[in-house]
């Protein structure tokens, strides 16, 4: 096709989403070893613990994070 445009993510100026903010706060946050608590998130961005749960599920959906069943999250190694 001759005139096919192809866009890539870096080509969007778009602002980041609520789960993208959760997973760069969570690698601020993360010290290489210790998972990082969701209450240790939502009390560092002075959120509700409800919502910020909510946006580090999604995170993890979208595999931005990795969760550690009742301990916190982790950065994935290929981030």
């Amino acid at each position: 096709m001759q005139y096919l445009l192809e866009f890539s993510e870096a080509d969007l100026d778009r602002p980041a989403t609520e789960p993208e903010k959760m997973a760069e706060t969570v690698r601020a946050m993360f010290d290489g070893e210790t998972p990082v608590r969701t209450m240790d998130v939502a009390e560092r961005l002075g959120r509700n613990y409800g919502t910020v749960k909510t946006h580090l599920h999604r995170a993890g959906k979208l595999g931005l994070l990795v969760q550690v069943p009742r301990k916190g999250w982790l950065v994935p190694a290929n981030a």
